[in-house]
């Protein structure tokens, strides 16, 4: 068997980062939530948890795995599983979508981690474009 130890945020008012261990043979890992904190952890704004089920039955199950899947790709991870998959615990499929998340958060800078935080309203790394205001028009003779 082969255990993992991530570091995730909890998900409770302290917010404290804390260590958590999984053996990918674990039944446990069917319901999805420990690859959605994984996910939260790497990109604290790529899970929408009012989106998450508790994972108690095989339906909600596959919509929290689905779910994963989907916000694996929107992040660009390689995905190579599907939901069935993550429901019935495929430790060699499971192990792959752990190592594209890894890749994905190591390959990314730390600057974007940290300039997104979870208790930010919003973030944005667009510049201003005033080439359509009022003043710009004038300025190149338009109106």
């Amino acid at each position: 068997m082969v255990a993992l130890a991530f570091g995730c945020k909890a998900r409770s008012a302290s917010r404290e980062l804390v260590m958590q261990y999984v053996v990918l043979g674990d039944k446990s890992l069917a319901d999805g939530i420990f690859f959605l904190e994984l996910l939260s952890s790497v990109q604290p704004r790529a899970v929408n948890w009012g989106l998450v089920t508790k994972g108690v039955t095989d339906e909600k199950k596959k919509m929290n795995a689905t779910y994963i899947i989907s916000i694996a790709r929107k992040l660009g991870c390689s995905i190579f599983l599907l939901p069935e998959d993550i429901t019935e615990v495929n430790q060699k499929m499971i192990l792959t979508l752990t190592a594209s998340i890894m890749y994905w958060f190591l390959k990314h800078p730390d600057v974007e981690r940290t300039a997104r935080t979870p208790d930010c309203d919003t973030v944005s790394s667009s510049t201003l474009d005033d080439s359509s205001s009022d003043s710009s028009l004038e300025e190149n003779g338009n109106m």
